[in-house]
């Protein structure tokens, strides 16, 4: 079974104030860098969503082994760059959708998600109460995931009750929600990188 990480990384930081991908982490690669590794630590294939005009972002990631669609319309929200992504991988039987700013991310969570995609339709990860990244989503979603756009994702999706089987997977792994939106959590992640 081939699965898909799908990097949503079109958005435009609006909160942060700065290019949230271009950050600097503790361990000297930048956010999106650091994001993308750790999936491709476990999965084969990753589909990097970038806005048009990310040649520079294009080409390093292209180089670091990942394939890079670009969203010819990131104002549309992350459903349309989510869509891009599913159109650009249509050759897998599922995907793991994560943004591309969770640095705290373990690769053990990548892998449990991307294991218990081989029996459920969808996977939720959840720590704490909170759901979290990457979402799960086996080929049976493809066209609902294609004709995503706006601001929600899958999430409306997911709601549908009559979508088959569903795992709510229950993980110790703060990082699937631990993100960076605000400059306040920059420090705050940086400060657990460190420990």
């Amino acid at each position: 079974m081939k699965i898909t990480g799908i990097l949503l990384a079109a958005g435009a930081s609006e909160r942060l104030g700065q290019d949230k991908r271009r950050l600097t982490l503790p361990n000297g690669t930048t956010l999106l860098s650091h994001c993308t590794a750790r999936l491709r630590a476990i999965l084969d294939d990753v589909v990097v969503v970038l806005r048009p005009e990310d040649d520079d972002l294009a080409g390093n990631l292209e180089a670091a082994g990942c394939r890079v669609c670009r969203n010819p319309a990131p104002e549309l929200g992350m459903g349309k760059s989510l869509s891009c992504g599913i159109a650009g991988s249509d050759d897998s039987d599922g995907w793991l959708i994560q943004p591309a700013d969770l640095p705290l991310l373990k690769p053990s969570t990548v892998r449990r998600i991307s294991q218990s995609l081989q029996t459920a339709d969808a996977v939720i990860p959840f720590c704490h109460g909170r759901r979290g990244h990457p979402v799960g989503f086996g080929r049976r979603f493809r066209e609902r995931l294609l004709n995503l756009s706006g601001d929600q994702g899958g999430r409306r999706i997911l709601r549908d009750t009559g979508n088959g089987k569903v795992l709510w997977l229950n993980l110790h792994d703060p990082g699937i929600y631990r993100d960076i939106d605000q400059v306040a959590d920059i420090a705050t992640i940086e400060r657990l990188m460190r420990s």
